[in-house]
């Protein structure tokens, strides 16, 4: 069974609309700003429309240079964050083949069941958060997978800059502009 065999766009669209709701209600009431303050007249996370074009079949290459390995992430407050490459995704954009590097936690614990994806793309800086977003990735039993960057999202540190976030590594910048998912906080 392929990975679009059940899906279903209504739900999609009312379970990323449900998403975004939760996501915003976080960040209004629940978040810590640790020491900033929330702008005034922040109602939440901006977005790019819903656009089912960047929901897109991907491979997980498990046999990719690499896999296996543990690594370490740089991140914003100047340490290093230990990671497992876990595999590498290999996807198309406009015909063109695009490669995302996806890591599993360490230790492992909380989250077990997600790839973390963090990338930079051609939007980062100018419509998106200069230092990349992630993408949380769902792990199935096959190589299969749909990589939706309408789910895709900005660190904490985004938002506070006392949060801890891991830098995408280089080889996780696409050229190509990602229009899907969250934008940079605060129109600015």
């Amino acid at each position: 069974m392929d990975a679009e065999t059940d899906f279903n766009r209504g739900e999609w669209l009312q379970a990323l609309k449900a998403e975004r709701e939760e996501v915003a209600d976080y960040y209004l009431n629940q978040f810590s700003w640790r020491g900033t303050r929330m702008p005034e007249g922040f109602t939440g996370p901006l977005y790019y429309p819903l656009d089912e074009r960047w929901r897109l079949p991907a491979r997980l290459d498990r046999d990719a240079p690499g896999t296996g390995m543990r690594t370490q992430l740089p991140t914003s407050v100047g340490d290093l964050r230990d990671f497992d490459v876990y595999g590498v995704f290999v996807f198309q954009v406009d015909g063109q083949e695009q490669r995302l590097t996806a890591y599993s936690a360490v230790p492992a614990g909380t989250g077990d069941d997600l790839l973390f994806v963090p990338f930079r793309d051609a939007t980062s800086g100018k419509e998106t958060y200069g230092a990349g977003r992630y993408l949380d990735v769902s792990r199935v039993d096959t190589q299969e997978y749909i990589l939706d960057f309408n789910m895709a999202y900005n660190p904490s540190c985004a938002y506070s800059p006392r949060y801890n976030c891991p830098y995408p590594p280089s080889e996780n910048h696409l050229k190509i502009p990602v229009e899907a998912g969250e934008k940079i906080p605060f129109g600015h």
